[in-house]
Formats: C-alpha cells, structure tokens, sequence
C-alpha cells in the first residue's frame, strides 16, 4: 500500500505549535512533534519555503508596523507640542492677569499709605474731636476716631463705642432724635 507523505500544510501546523510553545522549530522538532514521520530533508526543505513566504509577508507586515509607529510618533509629537503651547499660552494670561491684579494692588497701598500719612500731618486737635454726649454731631459710629486716638494715649472714653467693646451698657444717641436709646 503506498504510503501519503508529509504535506506542506502539516509542517506548518506543526512548526506553528512549536513557535507557540516557545520552542524552534527545527527540523529535528518538527520531524519528534509529528511523530517522527518524514525525511528531514523533505521537513527542512518545506521550513525554507515557509521562512521565505513569512518574510515577504513578515517584511511587508513589518514595514506596516514601523510606518504606523511612526505616524504614531509623530501624533504624539505635535498633540504634546500643541498641549505645551496651550498650557504655556494659559499660564501667561494667568500671569498676565496676576500682575495687573498686583499693579491695583499696589496703587491702592500707596494710595492709602499717603491717607494715613496725611491723617497723622494733622494737628492732634483735628484729630480728636470729641462727641458731645446727646449731640447729633457724632460722626460715624460712636466716633470711633476719638475711641482711637484715646485709647493710644491711654484716656478714658465714654463713648457708645467703646462701651460696647467693653461689654458693658451705654446710652447711644439716634442720629435725629432727642432722646437717648438705652442698650443691653
């Protein structure tokens, strides 16, 4: 009877399985794995032909895989170019932003550096003007100008203000009426 050989195609399948296991598939691997069937003549020349049709597909597939990595390399390129200019382009509006911010900041100290020095050039009795008690003349709360430049030479005041800083009861005047409002 005569015997069917080994086909391209079993060689294949074979050598496949070895490479899967991590093995080579060398002539003497694939001849033990197919059950020591074939010449190795026969098994090494059908390895040749499949070397050189996986290289020129394996040549063109990895052709195909530098190309791709490097259009891939050249997007990552430019998105992370792009990224940098955005953030770069944000950072200096933000900074831009802050230092106007600091500008009116600092006009604004100057400008009530000069107040305060301007206040302390005035002569201490324009300074101090002490509310009449029942007065309607009493200037913002209190007159709370008074409380302070009493309270840096030490005197004693009686004014609404500091009584209520001090926790205890006063009389306070209404603006506009001629009666004292008592407070608890």
């Amino acid at each position: 009877m005569a015997r069917t050989g080994l086909t391209k195609a079993d060689i294949k399948a074979c050598r496949d399985r070895l490479l899967a296991e991590g093995r080579h598939p060398s002539a003497d691997a694939v001849r033990k794995a197919l059950g020591d069937t074939g010449s190795k003549s026969t098994i090494h020349r059908c390895l040749k032909e499949l070397a050189r049709e996986d290289e020129g597909t394996g040549s063109a597939r990895a052709d195909t895989a530098r190309r791709l990595h490097a259009l891939v390399e050249q997007i990552a390129d430019l998105l992370h170019a792009d990224g940098q200019g955005v953030s770069r382009e944000r950072h200096e509006q933000v900074l831009r932003r802050k230092d106007q911010e600091l500008a009116e900041l600092r006009a604004e100290v100057a400008r009530l550096t000069a107040r305060v020095a301007q206040l302390e050039a005035r002569p201490a009795a324009a300074r101090e003007r002490p509310a009449a008690r029942g007065s309607a003349s009493i200037t913002g709360f209190g007159g709370f100008g008074a409380a302070l430049a009493n309270s840096r030479s030490g005197q004693q005041d009686a004014s609404p203000f500091s009584a209520l800083r001090a926790g205890g009861r006063s009389e306070i005047v209404e603006l506009g009426s001629e009666w004292p409002v008592r407070w608890a």
